[in-house]
């Protein structure tokens, strides 16, 4: 009893860590402060709920990405990665390391546990009532927002929604999803909806990213999902109505909007990805890296594949930008910094979603850099997205173990799919409105417009592949194959050989051999098993294994 009270005392945290993130956040040491004490000031419960932030930064800076892990979008290099292996044949375990040994399961609860001393401390302090108001409600937004991570990915989890005092406060029973939805993740939304911020983001949950994630939870209640138990369920269609109503108060109200400067490090059109700017009008909530060790991102290392273009881009002696004047051999153009791990790597199948004069497709799967100084770099296909380029460039005074590139976890664009989406689900097709969202997010990307006059199924299916390469690389992938139903069949067939089709120069394979994309994705695997240490230490709270484990 003992091991399982200093074990779960940990993940819940009766003590307050104090820390944050840069631009928005400032980075400090980890301290710890009896709760009794802490909570004096207003100043005390911002830095409290700066602290529940933290853990995002630590869930997203490595392990997360893994929820994607050897779907049609994301694979891993050849060597492999003991971590995710186990994915690529499709033996998941519950004592695997990944849950056992990362944060991918751990980090949650820890800012569940921040969370819930913020929602209990903060209202007794003598304070301006808005601020109070918003402080918590960015709590209830972050609480909900790590509740409805845990729910998608495990299912079932014990409802710890006060402060932890008690042995009682965290010995419980795991919940059921649905309770977890109605009693935490969709009131403490519509709290933050009514009293967070109500600018442009920052660095801090606003009352649009509160609307925005509440959108898609209701979109995902409409769909699919695995119950810990083992039974299929699909969800309520009237969810559909109510993401509908929800995201187009976003694209109607919020002061957010898509940005369209183009930018260097962006190819050749509007992102929300660029260094140089972080937090632009189009990012809803985004996490802020530090380039010092420990606050850093770890992304930029996991996803680099091998340090030359070999294969690719030809032989290691061959001069492929011969025709441009460029002599170097892929030596001479490979990027220099090392490790190259290749964690996660994209597939040629995602590469060939994207339509021909779609921009994305080469910010989202960079072979090619051109540093605007005449340096050009070549290099094997991994995602733009998760690299900061002055690690990749060697940049003076960078490190793989703390690049400062952000990780963009929801912004404008989302309310605009989500609610063409929605608004087809809900009313049968698709409306002029839901046309306009869907081809902003087209005519960004340098293509025309929908065709008009498409039927319901005809146009949920270029929704999705909208989403797909919109979000390629942005921890959805997985989520939307099991809301939509489409996981079980999402690995066959899946093209993992790159070739002259996709500009490849030879026929090569960088992912790891022994997975072949053409195996049915088992049913247990919708979800993944809870840690086996945690069952371990809660037999007498009769926890049962996810169904299939």
């Amino acid at each position: 009893m003992k091991t399982n009270i200093k074990h779960l005392m940990k993940l819940l945290l009766i003590s307050i860590m104090l820390s944050s993130c840069s631009d928005f956040l400032e980075e400090v040491p980890p301290t710890f402060i009896s709760t009794p004490n802490y909570y004096q000031t207003a100043g005390d419960a911002r830095t409290a709920v700066d602290g529940i932030y933290e853990r995002m930064r630590v869930v997203y800076s490595r392990w997360w990405m893994g929820i994607d892990m050897y779907t049609d979008d994301l694979v891993s290099r050849t060597a492999g990665s003991s971590n995710f292996n186990m994915m690529a044949l499709h033996t998941t375990f519950p004592s695997a390391g990944l849950f056992e040994s990362t944060d991918v399961y751990s980090a949650w609860w820890e800012g569940i546990g921040r969370a819930n001393n913020v929602i209990a401390n903060v209202p007794a302090i003598d304070m301006d009532e808005a601020e109070k108001n918003l402080i918590i409600g960015e709590a209830r937004a972050l609480r909900a927002f790590y509740y409805y991570n845990l729910v998608r990915a495990f299912g079932d989890v014990p409802m710890v929604n006060t402060a932890v005092l008690t042995e009682a406060d965290f010995m419980k029973p795991r919940a059921a999803v649905d309770d977890i939805y109605n009693e935490i993740i969709i009131p403490d939304l519509l709290f933050a909806g009514e009293h967070c911020s109500d600018g442009l983001h920052d660095g801090h949950i606003t009352k649009w990213t509160a609307k925005l994630i509440l959108s898609e939870v209701y979109l995902t209640r409409a769909g699919m999902r695995r119950t810990s138990q083992g039974v299929f369920v699909q969800g309520d269609a009237s969810n559909y109505a109510l993401a509908s109503e929800m995201a187009k108060d976003v694209v109607d109200n919020a002061p957010n909007s898509l940005n369209i400067v183009a930018s260097l490090s962006a190819v050749a059109y509007g992102t929300a990805w660029d260094k140089a700017t972080p937090f632009t009008s189009e990012s809803m909530l985004e996490i802020s890296y530090l380039p010092v060790s420990g606050y850093g991102n770890w992304m930029s290392r996991e996803s680099r594949g091998w340090t030359r273009g070999t294969n690719y881009w030809g032989s290691d002696s061959s001069t492929p930008l011969i025709d441009e004047g460029i002599t170097g051999d892929l030596y001479d153009l490979s990027f220099p910094s090392t490790p190259n791990v290749g964690t996660y790597l994209p597939t040629p199948h995602l590469y060939d979603e994207f339509e021909d004069g779609d921009e994305r497709r080469d910010f989202n799967i960079m072979t090619r850099y051109d540093d605007g100084e005449g340096n050009t770099y070549l290099c094997q296909p991994m995602f733009r997205k998760f690299m900061d380029l002055d690690y990749l460039t060697g940049v003076d005074g960078t490190s793989f173990q703390y690049t400062n590139n952000n990780t963009i976890l929801y912004r404008f664009a989302d309310a605009l799919l989500i609610y063409a989406e929605a608004q087809n689900e809900a009313d049968g097709a698709p409306n002029a409105e839901a046309y306009e969202a869907v081809n902003k997010i087209r005519n960004r990307a340098g293509l025309a417009d929908l065709v008009v006059g498409l039927s319901q199924e005809d146009f949920r299916n270029a929704l999705w592949k909208e989403r797909r390469c919109e979000f390629a690389g942005e921890y959805k992938r997985k989520f939307d194959l099991i809301r939509t139903n489409r996981l079980t069949n999402s690995t066959l067939s899946v093209n993992l050989d790159w070739t002259p089709d996709q500009d490849a120069v030879t026929t090569f394979r960088n992912t790891y051999s022994l997975y072949t994309g053409s195996v049915l994705w088992p049913d247990h695997e919708w979800l993944w098993p809870i840690p086996q240490s945690q069952l371990d230490l809660n037999i007498e709270n009769n926890w049962e294994q996810n169904e299939g484990y």
